[in-house]
């Protein structure tokens, strides 16, 4: 083999180690970011439970009684639990201020926050009030620690 071959032939395994070194970066790339996209899926499905947990309470703890009339100034004026619930949630403002942590399939850990606050609805968007009202919205946040972020 001469001189001009043997370059030609360094050049083309340089070229491609350099084919094959961008291949495995992209393809760590990817990894990454579908292990990424999975815990993100998995903490919205840990949201979603939540959510569907909460729209089963009742609004508020005065709702639960049957023999009275409903009005604003019956409802909780402090969202949170009541001491006559035992521990136990069983109307929807019971979850402001709540935080747990919460372990999906995949092991990683999540630490979800609740908070419930009255809104009123101003023409086209809700408001948040200081006052009792006929609505009330819950803000989940949820935060994990995946080293790959």
């Amino acid at each position: 083999m001469n001189t001009g071959q043997m370059m030609l032939t360094l050049g083309a395994l340089g070229l491609l180690s350099l084919a094959v070194l961008n291949l495995n970066t992209s393809i760590n790339e990817n990894d990454v970011s579908l292990a990424q996209n999975r815990y993100r899926l998995e903490a919205l499905s840990l949201i979603t439970s939540y959510i569907e947990q909460a729209g089963a309470l009742y609004f508020d703890e005065v709702t639960t009684d049957t023999t009275h009339e409903k009005t604003k100034d019956n409802f909780s004026n402090v969202l949170q639990t009541e001491a006559n619930d035992s521990g136990r949630f069983d109307d929807f403002d019971d979850f402001n201020n709540y935080v747990t942590i919460d372990t999906g399939l995949s092991g990683v850990e999540y630490k979800v926050m609740f908070t419930v606050q009255y809104v009123r609805l101003d023409s086209d968007s809700l408001r948040t009030s200081t006052h009792r009202q006929w609505h009330k919205r819950m803000t989940i946040a949820v935060t994990d620690n995946y080293p790959g972020e």
